[in-house]
């Protein structure tokens, strides 16, 4: 069963599922229904940006890493840019069947993934890597709700703030309980870069930030408690994670964990 689930995600796909949970989420909280074509196109687009990020860092580790998802896409970096290239072109047909306005949202996505990409390639010491990250990853999920929104409300900025620092704690969190592997393979992290312990408060300060949110949320702009608890269960965990980070590293539990918590909102979604 690890095995399987090791798999999905080397390849992407629980990061892919969790953002389309997550963007049936935002569609909920913004009273909009969204179509297949939408979602297909952001689950392309969110596979697409993490697996072209995950060949970036295959390709300058070292043989052999120590990290199971950087060897696994060294071993098979060219059946992933084939398989790749197949979903873009998906993706490039999926086109006609979006509205002119979340075509223009899909390209600001693209522009702003693109230089991510390139910096996260080109940069020695990507310390910038995981806020840029979180603001694609929140971009993608937030392009198909706000382009066929009648508004753009204050409520609906502060639930995407919300989004963005669980996804920026939660791309901080990966790369500490990973350090000693990164540090075998001799691989730049925000940790390797910046030490652990400052990395650690930098997270918690993010997940503290985002309690801080939902309870103002709730209790001044009266919104959804039951969405705001979902956003509350999500920094918990992440805390748990980073207060007791030894019970959470067999089996790599702390990812299964931390890219869990997208999954979150199925609890709401199914009311």
């Amino acid at each position: 069963m690890l095995k399987i689930i090791h798999f999905i995600q080397n390849i992407s796909l629980d990061i892919t599922a969790g953002a389309l949970v997550m963007t049936l989420f935002l569609a909920e909280l913004y009273d909009v229904e969204l179509s297949g074509a939408m979602l297909l196109g952001l689950g392309i687009a969110i596979w697409l940006i993490y697996t072209a990020d995950h060949l970036f860092d295959a390709y300058k580790s070292k043989p052999g890493s120590e990290n199971p998802r950087h060897a696994f896409h060294q071993r098979y970096f060219k059946p992933l840019v084939g398989f790749g290239i197949i979903v873009f072109a998906v993706g490039l047909w999926n086109l006609q069947f979006l509205p002119g306005k979340t075509i223009w949202f899909g390209i600001a996505l693209a522009v702003l993934s693109g230089l991510y990409l390139l910096y996260s390639f080109y940069s020695q010491r990507a310390i910038k890597k995981e806020l840029l990250a979180a603001l694609v990853y929140t971009g993608g999920l937030a392009a198909a709700p706000l382009s066929i929104s009648l508004s753009i409300s204050l409520d609906q900025l502060l639930i995407l703030f919300q989004v963005f620092l669980l996804a920026y704690a939660n791309l901080m969190l990966i790369p500490i309980f990973e350090l000693k592997i990164d540090l075998k393979d001799k691989h730049d992290s925000i940790v390797t870069i910046k030490g652990k312990k400052r990395v650690e408060e930098m997270t918690k300060g993010l997940v503290l930030l985002s309690m801080a949110l939902t309870l103002i949320q709730v209790f001044v702009f009266q919104e959804n408690p039951s969405a705001q608890a979902i956003f509350f269960m999500m920094a918990i965990v992440i805390l748990a994670l980073l207060l007791k980070p030894e019970l959470f590293k067999t089996f790599q539990l702390y990812r299964i964990l931390a890219d869990g918590i997208f999954f979150l909102p199925l609890i709401y979604l199914s009311l």
